[in-house]
């Protein structure tokens, strides 16, 4: 009832009938490759990011700490996600976060500036605000931006804000955000003077704290 050999193969000459085999094969392996990698990728991707998240729970943060540790993971790279899930994760974070955070809502800043601070250990540090390359949340009269430590200095605190484009509008009634552990949130009033388009020294009234 039916033929023995399917026609559609072995129709024609001897060499075209190889030919359409030999492809068939190929289109079995490379799609079974790709099937594979695709596969492996997708278990990478949820291995690394189940780390990410045990790195984050050890360092003691919240769940909605957590979250948006996972939101930053979910919109790199497929390599920036095996740099940022190995052991380079606080150096990796400490060089790309002010480009993500630029992009962020702003009602999220405190709970990414607390879990950055504990994630990257500067919660728990016992010596006085701003030290190199800690981050803070800075406000600018209406303006709010994320910004990181570059220069702690003597007096004045050099630090660089997560601008996409633009300048900075105005240095009047400036306020810097840091996180501690022990006393939460800590917001300092101070003086201002800009630096570069993106960054400016911030003389802090240190006896001015608002916790």
């Amino acid at each position: 009832m039916f033929p023995e050999r399917p026609v559609w193969i072995w129709q024609g000459n001897q060499e075209f009938v190889l030919l359409k085999l030999f492809l068939l094969l190929l289109f079995f392996y490379l799609s079974f490759r790709l099937s594979a990698y695709i596969t492996r990728r997708i278990e990478l991707v949820r291995m690394h990011s189940k780390r990410l998240d045990r790195l984050a729970f050890r360092a003691g943060c919240t769940l909605e700490e957590r979250n948006l540790l996972q939101l930053f993971y979910n919109q790199l790279d497929s390599r920036h996600r095996v740099v940022l899930a190995h052991n380079h994760a606080k150096e990796y974070l400490r060089q790309y976060l002010l480009t993500y955070v630029s992009s962020l809502d702003k009602a999220d800043f405190p709970s990414f500036l607390t879990l950055i601070s504990k994630f990257l250990g500067t919660a728990n540090d016992p010596r006085p605000l701003f030290h190199l390359r800690e981050f803070a949340i800075v406000q600018m009269g209406p303006k709010t931006y994320f910004a990181q430590v570059v220069d702690p200095g003597a007096g004045e605190v050099r630090l660089k804000l997560g601008l996409t484009k633009g300048t900075i509008p105005s240095l009047d009634q400036v306020r810097v955000t840091a996180f501690r552990s022990q006393k939460g949130l800590q917001t300092i009033r101070g003086g201002a003077r800009m630096a570069s388009p993106s960054s400016f020294y911030f003389l802090p009234e240190l006896t001015n704290h608002k916790d």
